[in-house]
This record gives structure tokens, C-alpha cells and sequence, in this order.
């Protein structure tokens, strides 16, 4: 892994994503890009994210508005790297546009092999971060995605829980998450969860996909677990207690979307306790 792109608001909840990357970079010898997309859109009444429409700015109000945010990037760090131990090597750029699209755009850039997002549990809080955005750059980028928890702090991905589907597209993920954070030694736990009765043709399913992984990967610290559980996101986060990391399938959609369109009594970070890497 060479570059790991972290898009920052300058918030106490993109900072926590911003040291959890750093320190990541830092363990698995990575640079990291850091972003500030400049917003300079407004809504048309009754229009959706979709629908925005840009706003007139003279010239010179965006290049005042670009000094400013690299200031900001300038005080942002200035609390953040003296917590490294040693130095990794980064950069940082301020752009225009929406901040979706860029990540997007940006995930699609040749070298970029990570984007670090922050996640938080409450909409009240000043960031832009908020779970529309999230779920929108899951869903569109073109290199996995890891989301932070805003109060989770970085430790080494020695225990991995992967949340399968028996799909066979697992199997390049898992060679691959292998082969970018092999440092860690991990524990990997490849997990199924459904909430109908464990039959033997699941047993079988499962067994198929232990003697395949085994094969790919000519990595050996594999366990394999099946549970039952009515509600099948519910089921996933549970089995994570004391995990590092939980790793998916981009293609689960209906983990994600019970995720990330929970109602809002039910917050994300009531669910998602530990970081989450989604490939596609």
C-alpha cells in the first residue's frame, strides 16, 4: 500500500481519522494525502444533494478562502503529528467542488489505495461527515474505504472479523487485505451470519470456503464461524466485541444500508464500534 487519501473538515471527529491514519501509515510504511474540499455550492429550494447549483463567487473570495483552510491545515497538524513517534511523509491540498465527487474522483487516481473516513454518531456536531455522506462514498469509490469511529484510537489489526456472504469475490479481498496489512500477522475470523436455521448445505457452503481460502492465500491463522441471528447486522457486530477491524464486501448491501440508514434513534456509532474496511 503506497498512499492512503484522508478528506478532513478540520473537526475533532475527521482529526481522530487523521491520527488513526497517520499511525496506520506509519506501521505499514504508507504516505497519506490530505484533503479539504471547499464547498462552494448552496441548495435551490426543494433541490436534492444531487441537484446543487453553484454558488457566484468573485475570484478573489475563493483564493481568501483557500489561504484560510491552509492555515487551518496548518494548525490542524500542528496538534496532530508531535503524537507520532516518527515521521510519515504526507501532503496536503485544499479544492473546490462537492465533497462526494471528489472523493470519488479522487479514489479513482492512480496510487490512491485508501480512503480514511470519519464517522461520528451524532448529527448535532459541526462536521460534514454525516452518514449521507459516508454511505455515498462507500457506495461510489473506486478503492476500499475505511471508516473510523470518532472515539476509537489506532491499535494493530491483530484480530480481523470478515463478514461473508460466501461470495467468491471474498477471496481477492481477503488476498489482498492480506497483502497490503500482512504486517499485523492478523487473527482472521471469517464469519457468516444468517437469520435462517444453519442447515447442512450452509455447513457445506462454509467448508468450501475454508478449503479455498486456504488455497489462495497460503495463509494459515483462518477461523471460521456460523451464527444465527433474526437481524443479521445486529448478529455482524456483535461477533466483532474485541475485534480490530471489521472487513466486507462493498456488495452486502443489505448490511449498509440497515447501517447507514438507521433511524435516528438508532445511531451508527450504536452499531459500529470499531473501524469498518469495505472493499468493492
Amino acid at each position: 500500500m503506497k498512499t492512503i487519501l484522508i478528506p478532513t473538515d478540520f473537526s475533532d471527529i475527521s482529526k481522530n481519522a487523521v491520527v488513526y491514519g497517520l499511525q496506520l501509515a506509519q506501521s505499514i510504511g504508507a504516505e497519506i494525502k490530505l484533503i479539504h474540499v471547499l464547498e462552494i455550492y448552496k441548495f435551490a429550494a426543494g433541490t436534492s444533494e444531487a441537484e446543487l447549483i453553484s454558488t457566484i463567487l468573485p475570484a478573489e473570495n475563493i483564493q481568501e478562502m483557500e489561504e484560510s483552510a491552509r492555515k487551518s491545515f496548518d494548525n490542524f497538524l500542528s496538534d496532530i503529528l508531535p503524537q507520532l513517534s516518527t515521521q510519515v511523509p504526507y501532503q496536503t491540498n485544499v479544492i473546490t467542488g462537492h465533497l462526494v465527487n471528489e472523493m470519488v474522483v479522487q479514489s479513482a487516481l492512480p496510487g490512491i489505495d485508501l480512503i480514511i473516513l470519519a464517522v461520528s454518531g451524532s448529527q448535532d456536531l459541526m462536521t460534514r461527515f454525516t452518514h449521507n455522506t459516508i454511505s455515498a462514498i462507500l457506495s461510489e469509490a473506486q478503492c476500499p474505504v475505511l471508516v473510523v469511529p470518532s472515539n476509537f484510537a489506532f491499535r494493530p489489526m491483530k484480530k480481523v472479523v470478515i463478514a461473508s456472504d460466501f461470495q467468491k469475490e471474498e477471496l481477492d479481498m481477503i488476498a489482498n487485505f492480506l497483502n497490503s496489512f500482512n504486517v499485523f500477522n492478523p487473527q482472521i475470523t471469517i464469519l457468516h451470519v444468517t437469520n435462517r436455521p444453519i442447515d447442512f448445505r450452509t455447513e457445506l457452503k462454509m467448508a468450501g470456503m475454508k478449503q479455498l481460502v486456504t488455497e489462495k492465500t497460503h495463509y494459515h491463522n483462518f477461523y471460521f464461524q456460523l451464527k444465527n441471528h433474526k437481524n443479521v447486522v445486529q448478529g455482524i457486530i456483535e461477533q466483532t466485541a474485541g475485534a480490530d477491524l471489521l472487513l466486507m464486501l462493498k456488495e452486502h448491501e443489505g448490511f449498509f444500508k440497515s447501517l447507514f440508514e438507521a433511524s435516528k434513534a438508532e445511531k451508527i456509532t450504536h452499531y459500529l464500534k470499531i473501524p469498518m474496511l469495505s472493499y468493492r
